[in-house]
């Protein structure tokens, strides 16, 4: 057994049924009405209600409905609707993946030679509070740092606030450009305009 949709005489889902799995296609719901005519001679008369569309739903559709003329599914939600949602969509994607990239690494030449080093949100906080040690204590002119690709490694204090400068930079950069893509997708006008817009 498999799943097929019922809709209504729009075409738009309102249950779910089981047919057979072999079972493909679109078939009429009849509703019976009070016979007619008189007691010796009763008329059947019946009412179409909906169908039963054994045919998968195409991913993709936020409101699927059958088009009965092109016998597929098409999207069911007005553009406009739509296009908003898309713009809710894409703009949560995008924040997601800007903190992703923010909290990943970032690369910096303070030592002399390039180094990786992670930036996720308790390492930010780490980075905030040593540079606010090296400025208040006079004697507090190196600290070892943790790298990605090297271990632990000495930083003195103009070392490390080059190093702090760069996560900053590695921050704000990522975060002009979520603004930039924010802006697109603000001016987008289709949702074939809102997909293409990518991190």
């Amino acid at each position: 057994m498999k799943e097929a949709l019922i809709v209504d005489l729009n075409g738009f889902i309102t249950d779910v049924t089981l047919v057979d799995d072999h079972i493909s296609g679109v078939f009429p719901i009849y509703r019976e009405l009070p016979a007619r005519g008189t007691e010796e001679q009763p008329q059947k008369a019946v009412e179409l209600i909906g169908y039963t569309i054994a045919v998968p739903v195409p991913e993709g559709l936020h409101l699927p409905k059958w088009d009965f003329a092109e016998e597929r599914w098409v999207e069911g939600k007005p553009a406009g609707e739509l296009l908003v949602l898309q713009k809710a969509n894409k703009l949560a994607e995008l924040k997601r993946l800007c903190t992703e990239a923010i909290e990943g690494t970032f690369t910096s030449f303070a030592l002399g030679e390039e180094h990786v080093y992670s930036f996720d949100t308790e390492t930010q906080l780490n980075f905030q509070s040593t540079k606010e040690l090296m400025n208040m204590h006079p004697n507090f002119t190196q600290t070892s740092w943790k790298t990605r690709d090297a271990g632990v490694l000495m930083h003195t204090k103009e070392q490390f606030t080059r190093l702090w400068l760069d996560g900053q930079m590695h921050k704000t950069n990522l975060i002009e450009k979520f603004r930039r893509l924010e802006k697109e997708i603000e001016h987008a006008t289709s949702v074939d305009a809102v997909n293409s817009i990518r991190w």
